[in-house]
């Protein structure tokens, strides 16, 4: 009988699909969350300049108590919700504008159907129109036609 090894073994086990445990992410010990005061410090700043230059950056952390690091992280951490949330507005814009030009459009398209519509009717009773006086002038030349060949005849 052939012996198998451990790694094998544990493949053909339908119960673990996953060999090898995926850890859970943790929150680290040390990581806090901001005091609302630190936060409306750091919103403050943040509304005033984006980008924090270095000296600005440490003289705002020790300010607040906090690592120049820490600063670092928030503010990229609010350009990028910033970011995404001007992403979203636009987005909702041009969906609005679009939205507009679509039913705008659909209303182009309605009315273009009706004139169509209408100028194919008006086609055709000019139509009928010339074929009366068409075949109205046709009578009338026959009637002249034989009018004056009733008179030809009469002399």
């Amino acid at each position: 009988m052939e012996q198998t090894g451990y790694f094998e073994q544990e493949r053909w086990k339908p119960s673990n699909a996953q060999p090898f445990p995926v850890p859970k992410r943790k929150r680290r010990n040390n990581a806090k969350r901001f005091s609302d005061e630190q936060v409306k410090s750091l919103e403050s700043m943040f509304n005033r300049e984006a980008k924090l230059e270095p000296r600005n950056k440490m003289q705002l952390a020790k300010d607040l108590g906090l690592q120049p690091r820490q600063v670092s992280i928030w503010f990229q951490n609010k350009r990028a919700r910033w970011k995404s949330k001007k992403l979203e507005q636009e987005y909702r814009v041009l969906k609005a504008n679009f939205d507009a030009l679509c039913h705008q459009f659909e209303a182009l398209k309605k009315e273009n159907e009706s004139l169509l519509e209408q100028l194919h009717t008006l086609n055709g009773l000019l139509e009928n129109s010339n074929k009366r006086q068409s075949s109205s002038k046709d009578s009338n030349e026959n009637a002249e036609h034989i009018a004056s060949t009733k008179k030809r005849r009469a002399s």
